[in-house]
């Protein structure tokens, strides 16, 4: 499986629509050119909703922001498993055909060594049996039923007859439960090691090893930027039970791609390209640093940096994100010439895995956003916003168990089904130098500069969610539903508001095409095919067809805009994976309805996107 992901996921949006679209969701010109342009001196602004402010006159949303660093690593990987095959069950000698004319009837079993489990028990393994005669043999199948029950609860297990005689029919085994006495590591972790020893080094802890307790600090460790980490345990001689990890790591310190796509909107290229690069290890804190640079053809036009440090604190998956971002917009297009954005984000996010396991996951984080953006026209600011957000989110995500073991003719990388949602909660603070509201007030008691919207609340509130969904009835066909929502409690400035087009839902259309403070979407895909080659360096195709809706709402109506606003949109196209390195989407998108402002219905969009991975370098 390639170690990359498309460099710009589903719900990612470039800075690149902000001076094409048209404000349809009550927002309105700067004071000082609102009060030349659209009302007598002196006269306060009414209440009712303003016209659409022109082009290039608003701030680019959260998804015409947000990149590379927001949208996690470069590298993905793929499932964990320990090998015990030094330490199988060995053969049972009571199965020998020396033994075959030797019946018994079995009263009881006694299970030595389990005092360590005390909530386990075994009887199930030979309740049928007792009162009837039997082979003695019996006693192998009720030692492997016993061993085969202790590893369906993750315990590695030794069931063996010891040397006995077997009177009135009572029966002795013995259980050697796996205890973890030390890790060793295979290989070079780099500055990591630490964070990789804090994590299985809880592994040596437990008094009896459970391969589903150790799940969770091997995924923890794989989760380590730049380590792939596989766990094999091997017997300790002359110390029954006692077991060494043999942890093999395979380090890469440096990630980097490179994506070129034709996304964007006219006013500022339709083309643009993204480089991206990812270091892993720096301090020893299980960290990875990111930084990424995103520019058009025409480079004054549009360009956003941004620069991302995430670190692990202690053993059980802590860690703390801090991300960097900065975007300079200056359109060329006629109408759009004159206005210039600047974009300020700079975002602290904790995060703690609840539970981590391969079938199912679930995770919280909570943080802060910082958000600065100003719209000059000429040399005159023509609007600003300064928005201070709290956040929670909730992630969760699973996939099918049968699957991942691959007993239902699926695998990990392609399961049956596997599934993902991702619920936030945000409000906006007054605190550090935030935004006031202009809510009530007349344009004059606003100030000279005024928000992106009149209406909009900085300290607003509202809950938004997003999620995925893949089934596949067999292998090689795939019904993918994505949805995503949001509910505001308020008006909401530019950068919180929910956004239809080609980065969110609605393929086909421009970014940014409809937009307001609540939203309901769902992207839906039929694929044939996989992405993933058969053999490693062959190429893999994935046609597929999608469906694309939208609706919008706003809390304040606008004259001569539908509320909701909806988009629709239908297109196939083709998912290919070149080399293990290279992957390429392209599709055919056709909007089905026009937008307030343009006239698309019908209009074909040929869209393009790739992604060359530069290190480790496979080509």
């Amino acid at each position: 499986m390639p170690d990359y992901v498309a460099a710009r996921p589903f719900g990612s949006e470039p800075v690149s629509t902000a001076f094409r679209r048209r404000a349809v969701g009550g927002r309105v010109l700067s004071a000082a050119l609102v009060a030349a342009l659209l009302v007598p001196a002196g006269q306060a602004l009414a209440q009712s909703a303003p016209p659409p402010a022109p082009v290039g006159a608003q701030p680019p949303t959260r998804e015409e922001i947000e990149r590379g660093v927001a949208e996690g690593t470069l590298n993905k990987s793929g499932p964990v498993a320990v090998d015990t095959s030094a330490v199988e069950r060995a053969p049972c000698p009571l199965s020998s055909p020396d033994f075959a004319g030797i019946r018994l009837k079995l009263s009881s079993v006694t299970f030595a060594g389990m005092d360590k489990l005390p909530g386990v028990d075994l009887s199930d393994s030979y309740r049928e049996y007792v009162g009837t005669d039997q082979p003695v043999s019996i006693i192998c199948d009720i030692r492997d039923r016993a061993a085969t029950k202790l590893r369906g609860a993750g315990y590695l297990a030794a069931v063996q007859v010891p040397p006995q005689k077997i009177t009135d029919g009572n029966v002795r085994l013995d259980v050697l439960l796996a205890h973890l006495s030390r890790i060793q590591i295979k290989g070079d972790a780099g500055a990591s090691e630490g964070a990789l020893l804090r994590y299985l080094n809880k592994l040596t802890a437990e008094p009896v090893f459970n391969t589903y307790q150790a799940e969770r600090y091997l995924l923890l460790a794989k989760d380590v930027p730049g380590l792939d980490v596989r766990l094999a345990l091997r017997p300790v001689d002359g110390a029954p039970g006692e077991v060494i990890g043999e942890v093999s790591v395979r380090r890469t310190p440096v990630y980097a791609d490179f994506s070129v796509q034709n996304f964007g909107s006219k006013a500022v290229g339709r083309f643009n390209g993204l480089l991206r690069a990812q270091f892993n290890g720096l301090t020893g804190l299980g960290d990875t640093t990111t930084v990424s640079f995103f520019a058009t053809p025409e480079f004054r036009e549009q360009k956003v940096l941004q620069i991302g440090h995430e670190m692990r604190l202690g053993g059980e998956g802590f860690s703390l994100r801090g991300d960097f971002t900065y975007a300079w917009t200056n359109p060329t297009t006629v109408g759009a010439s004159q206005f210039h954005s600047r974009t300020l984000v700079a975002s602290l996010e904790a995060r703690y895995p609840f539970v981590r396991r391969q079938a199912f996951n679930l995770s919280a984080s909570g943080g802060l956003d910082l958000i600065n953006q100003q719209v000059d026209f000429g040399a005159i600011r023509f609007n600003e916003d300064r928005l201070r957000v709290a956040f929670v989110r909730l992630d969760l995500n699973g996939l099918s168990r049968k699957s991942l073991l691959g007993r239902d003719g699926f695998t990990p990388y392609e399961p049956h089904w596997n599934w993902g949602l991702s619920v936030e909660a945000r409000h906006g603070l007054s605190i550090l130098d935030a935004t006031k509201s202009c809510a009530g007030l007349s344009l004059a008691a606003c100030g000279a500069v005024t928000p992106s919207r009149f209406s909009g609340d900085p300290e607003g509130s509202l809950i938004r969610a997003s999620g995925e969904f893949d089934y596949r009835p067999v292998r090689n066909v795939t019904i993918a539903v994505a949805p995503r929502a949001q509910y505001a409690f308020d008006n909401l400035l530019s950068y919180e508001q929910f956004s239809g087009g080609n980065y969110t839902v609605g393929r086909g259309y421009d970014p940014g095409a409809a937009i307001g403070d609540s939203g309901i979407g769902v992207r839906t895909e039929l694929r044939i095919g996989s992405q993933f080659p058969k053999e490693p360096g062959k190429p893999a195709f994935q046609p597929y067809a999608f469906f694309d809706a939208a609706w919008i709402w706003n809390r304040d109506k606008v004259a001569g805009v539908p509320d909701p606003q909806r988009l629709f949109s239908a297109g196939a196209g083709v998912r290919a994976t070149l080399f293990d390195a290279v992957r390429v989407d392209g599709v055919v998108a056709v909007p089905l309805r026009d937008t307030v402002l343009q006239k698309v219905k019908g209009d074909v969009r040929f869209l393009i996107n790739l992604s060359i991975q530069l290190a480790p370098w496979r080509l």
